[in-house]
């Protein structure tokens, strides 16, 4: 292995987890589930597999819905019934089989960035609707410019604890199927997020107004979560470090959130950016744009921090070495190529399948269909490609 990528395959440990290298995969949902979110197929697990074997060291396993009561996207994966849990302990057993270790992304719902074919309610903190602002839209995605979404209907404090209450039973169940931890999705204004945000939350009661009462929600979540899991589940929470939007948080705030986090017992902190008013913040048109606001983050905690859109091993490795990040992940890097870590390991870096960042992955999913990728035909197939089959034990 060249030197000059020696720390991002140096190994790591969130807390007592121990990961073989620093590379992990960015959650992202890409409508591999059954539409009513029951079954984990055939393509969602060997899709996964497919970047284990790459040699990823841990696998972030795409938002999975606690409770579907409310607005949300068709064909996501789901855990909040007990008729879910063969299929989850299907898929924690084969990235397991395939070498990496695998934590899931879980989630409230979309709140009021569900502007997109959704089924239920449009539900939020406040009424206030979220838009796409003018000349925001990521590459590839400007039929969504200046969207304007639903208002959304403000939750009653009951509903709210009842989302509490069901966020907790789909950890349990993640940790009954076999994963090794969950990470909150209170990132880039979805509805966890929206709670955190002054720029969404104009509640006046113990769920909105003060800086504490914003939390209030996040650390429920986590307070109770952990009571039932125990200490040595992994949880790690996903934020954005700036919202980078008038009326919303700045990285100041940012790094005073993370602090409560991680007093509330977080194990990692994974990085995002902004919101869908300024929607090319979550998906920019170039890497490294997220680095700055990880570094203020990972200066204000102790625990890792986890940087994402690196498409670049050589960026991921200086980052590392310069003491910015803990992990780097990749999402849309890891769609072109599964391989990526294998690749980079052997120094193999011209061979690596680049991601242009066109964003065909989101257009398909954002279009009701199940994912592609522009520059790597296999995606979406790979349940046909017996290099991607899950390892058999004892065979």
């Amino acid at each position: 292995m060249p030197a000059k990528l020696e720390k991002l395959f140096e190994p790591i440990k969130i807390k007592n987890l121990p990961i073989e290298n620093r590379i992990c995969y960015a959650p992202t949902g890409k409508a591999h589930c059954t539409e009513d979110g029951h079954q984990v197929t055939d393509q969602a697990i060997c899709y996964y597999v497919a970047r284990a074997k790459g040699g990823t060291g841990l696998l972030i396993v795409e938002a999975c819905i606690a409770l579907p009561k409310y607005a949300w996207l068709g064909r996501i994966l789901g855990c909040w019934d007990d008729s879910q849990l063969a299929g989850l302990r299907n898929l924690a057993e084969a990235i397991h089989a395939a070498g990496a270790k695998a934590v899931v992304q879980v989630t409230l719902g979309l709140g009021s960035q569900a502007m997109f074919p959704i089924k239920g309610e449009v539900v939020a903190p406040s009424d206030v609707p979220s838009r796409i602002g003018k000349g925001t839209a990521p590459r590839g995605l400007g039929f969504m410019d200046g969207v304007v979404g639903t208002t959304p209907r403000p939750l009653t404090k009951e509903e709210i604890v009842e989302l509490e209450d069901a966020y907790v039973a789909g950890a349990e169940r993640i940790k009954k199927a076999g994963f090794d931890g969950i990470e909150v999705h209170g990132c880039h204004g979805y509805l966890i997020a929206e709670f955190i945000s002054p720029y969404s939350n104009k509640r006046q009661d113990e769920y909105g107004g003060s800086f504490e009462n914003r939390l209030r929600l996040a650390k429920n979540l986590l307070h109770k979560t952990r009571e039932k899991v125990g200490a040595d589940f992994i949880i790690g929470f996903r934020m954005s470090g700036d919202e980078h939007i008038e009326g919303g948080y700045n990285i100041e705030e940012g790094q005073r959130i993370a602090k409560e986090l991680e007093k509330a017992g977080v194990d990692y902190i994974h990085m995002s950016s902004g919101r869908y008013e300024v929607w090319n913040r979550m998906f920019p048109d170039e890497e490294g744009t997220m680095l700055d606001d990880t570094k203020a983050i990972k200066q204000a905690v102790g625990i890792p921090v986890i940087c994402p859109n690196i498409h670049n091993p050589l960026t991921g490795e200086k980052a590392l070495q310069k003491g910015i990040v803990d992990m780097i992940s990749l999402s849309r890097g890891l769609i072109a190529d599964p391989a990526w870590a294998n690749k980079a390991r052997a120094g193999k870096l011209e061979e690596i399948r680049r991601c242009i960042l066109c964003n065909t992955c989101l257009k398909t999913v954002f279009g009701g269909f199940s994912i592609r990728c522009a520059v790597n035909p296999e995606v979406g197939w790979e349940r046909f490609i017996p290099e991607y089959f899950p390892p058999i034990k004892g065979r």
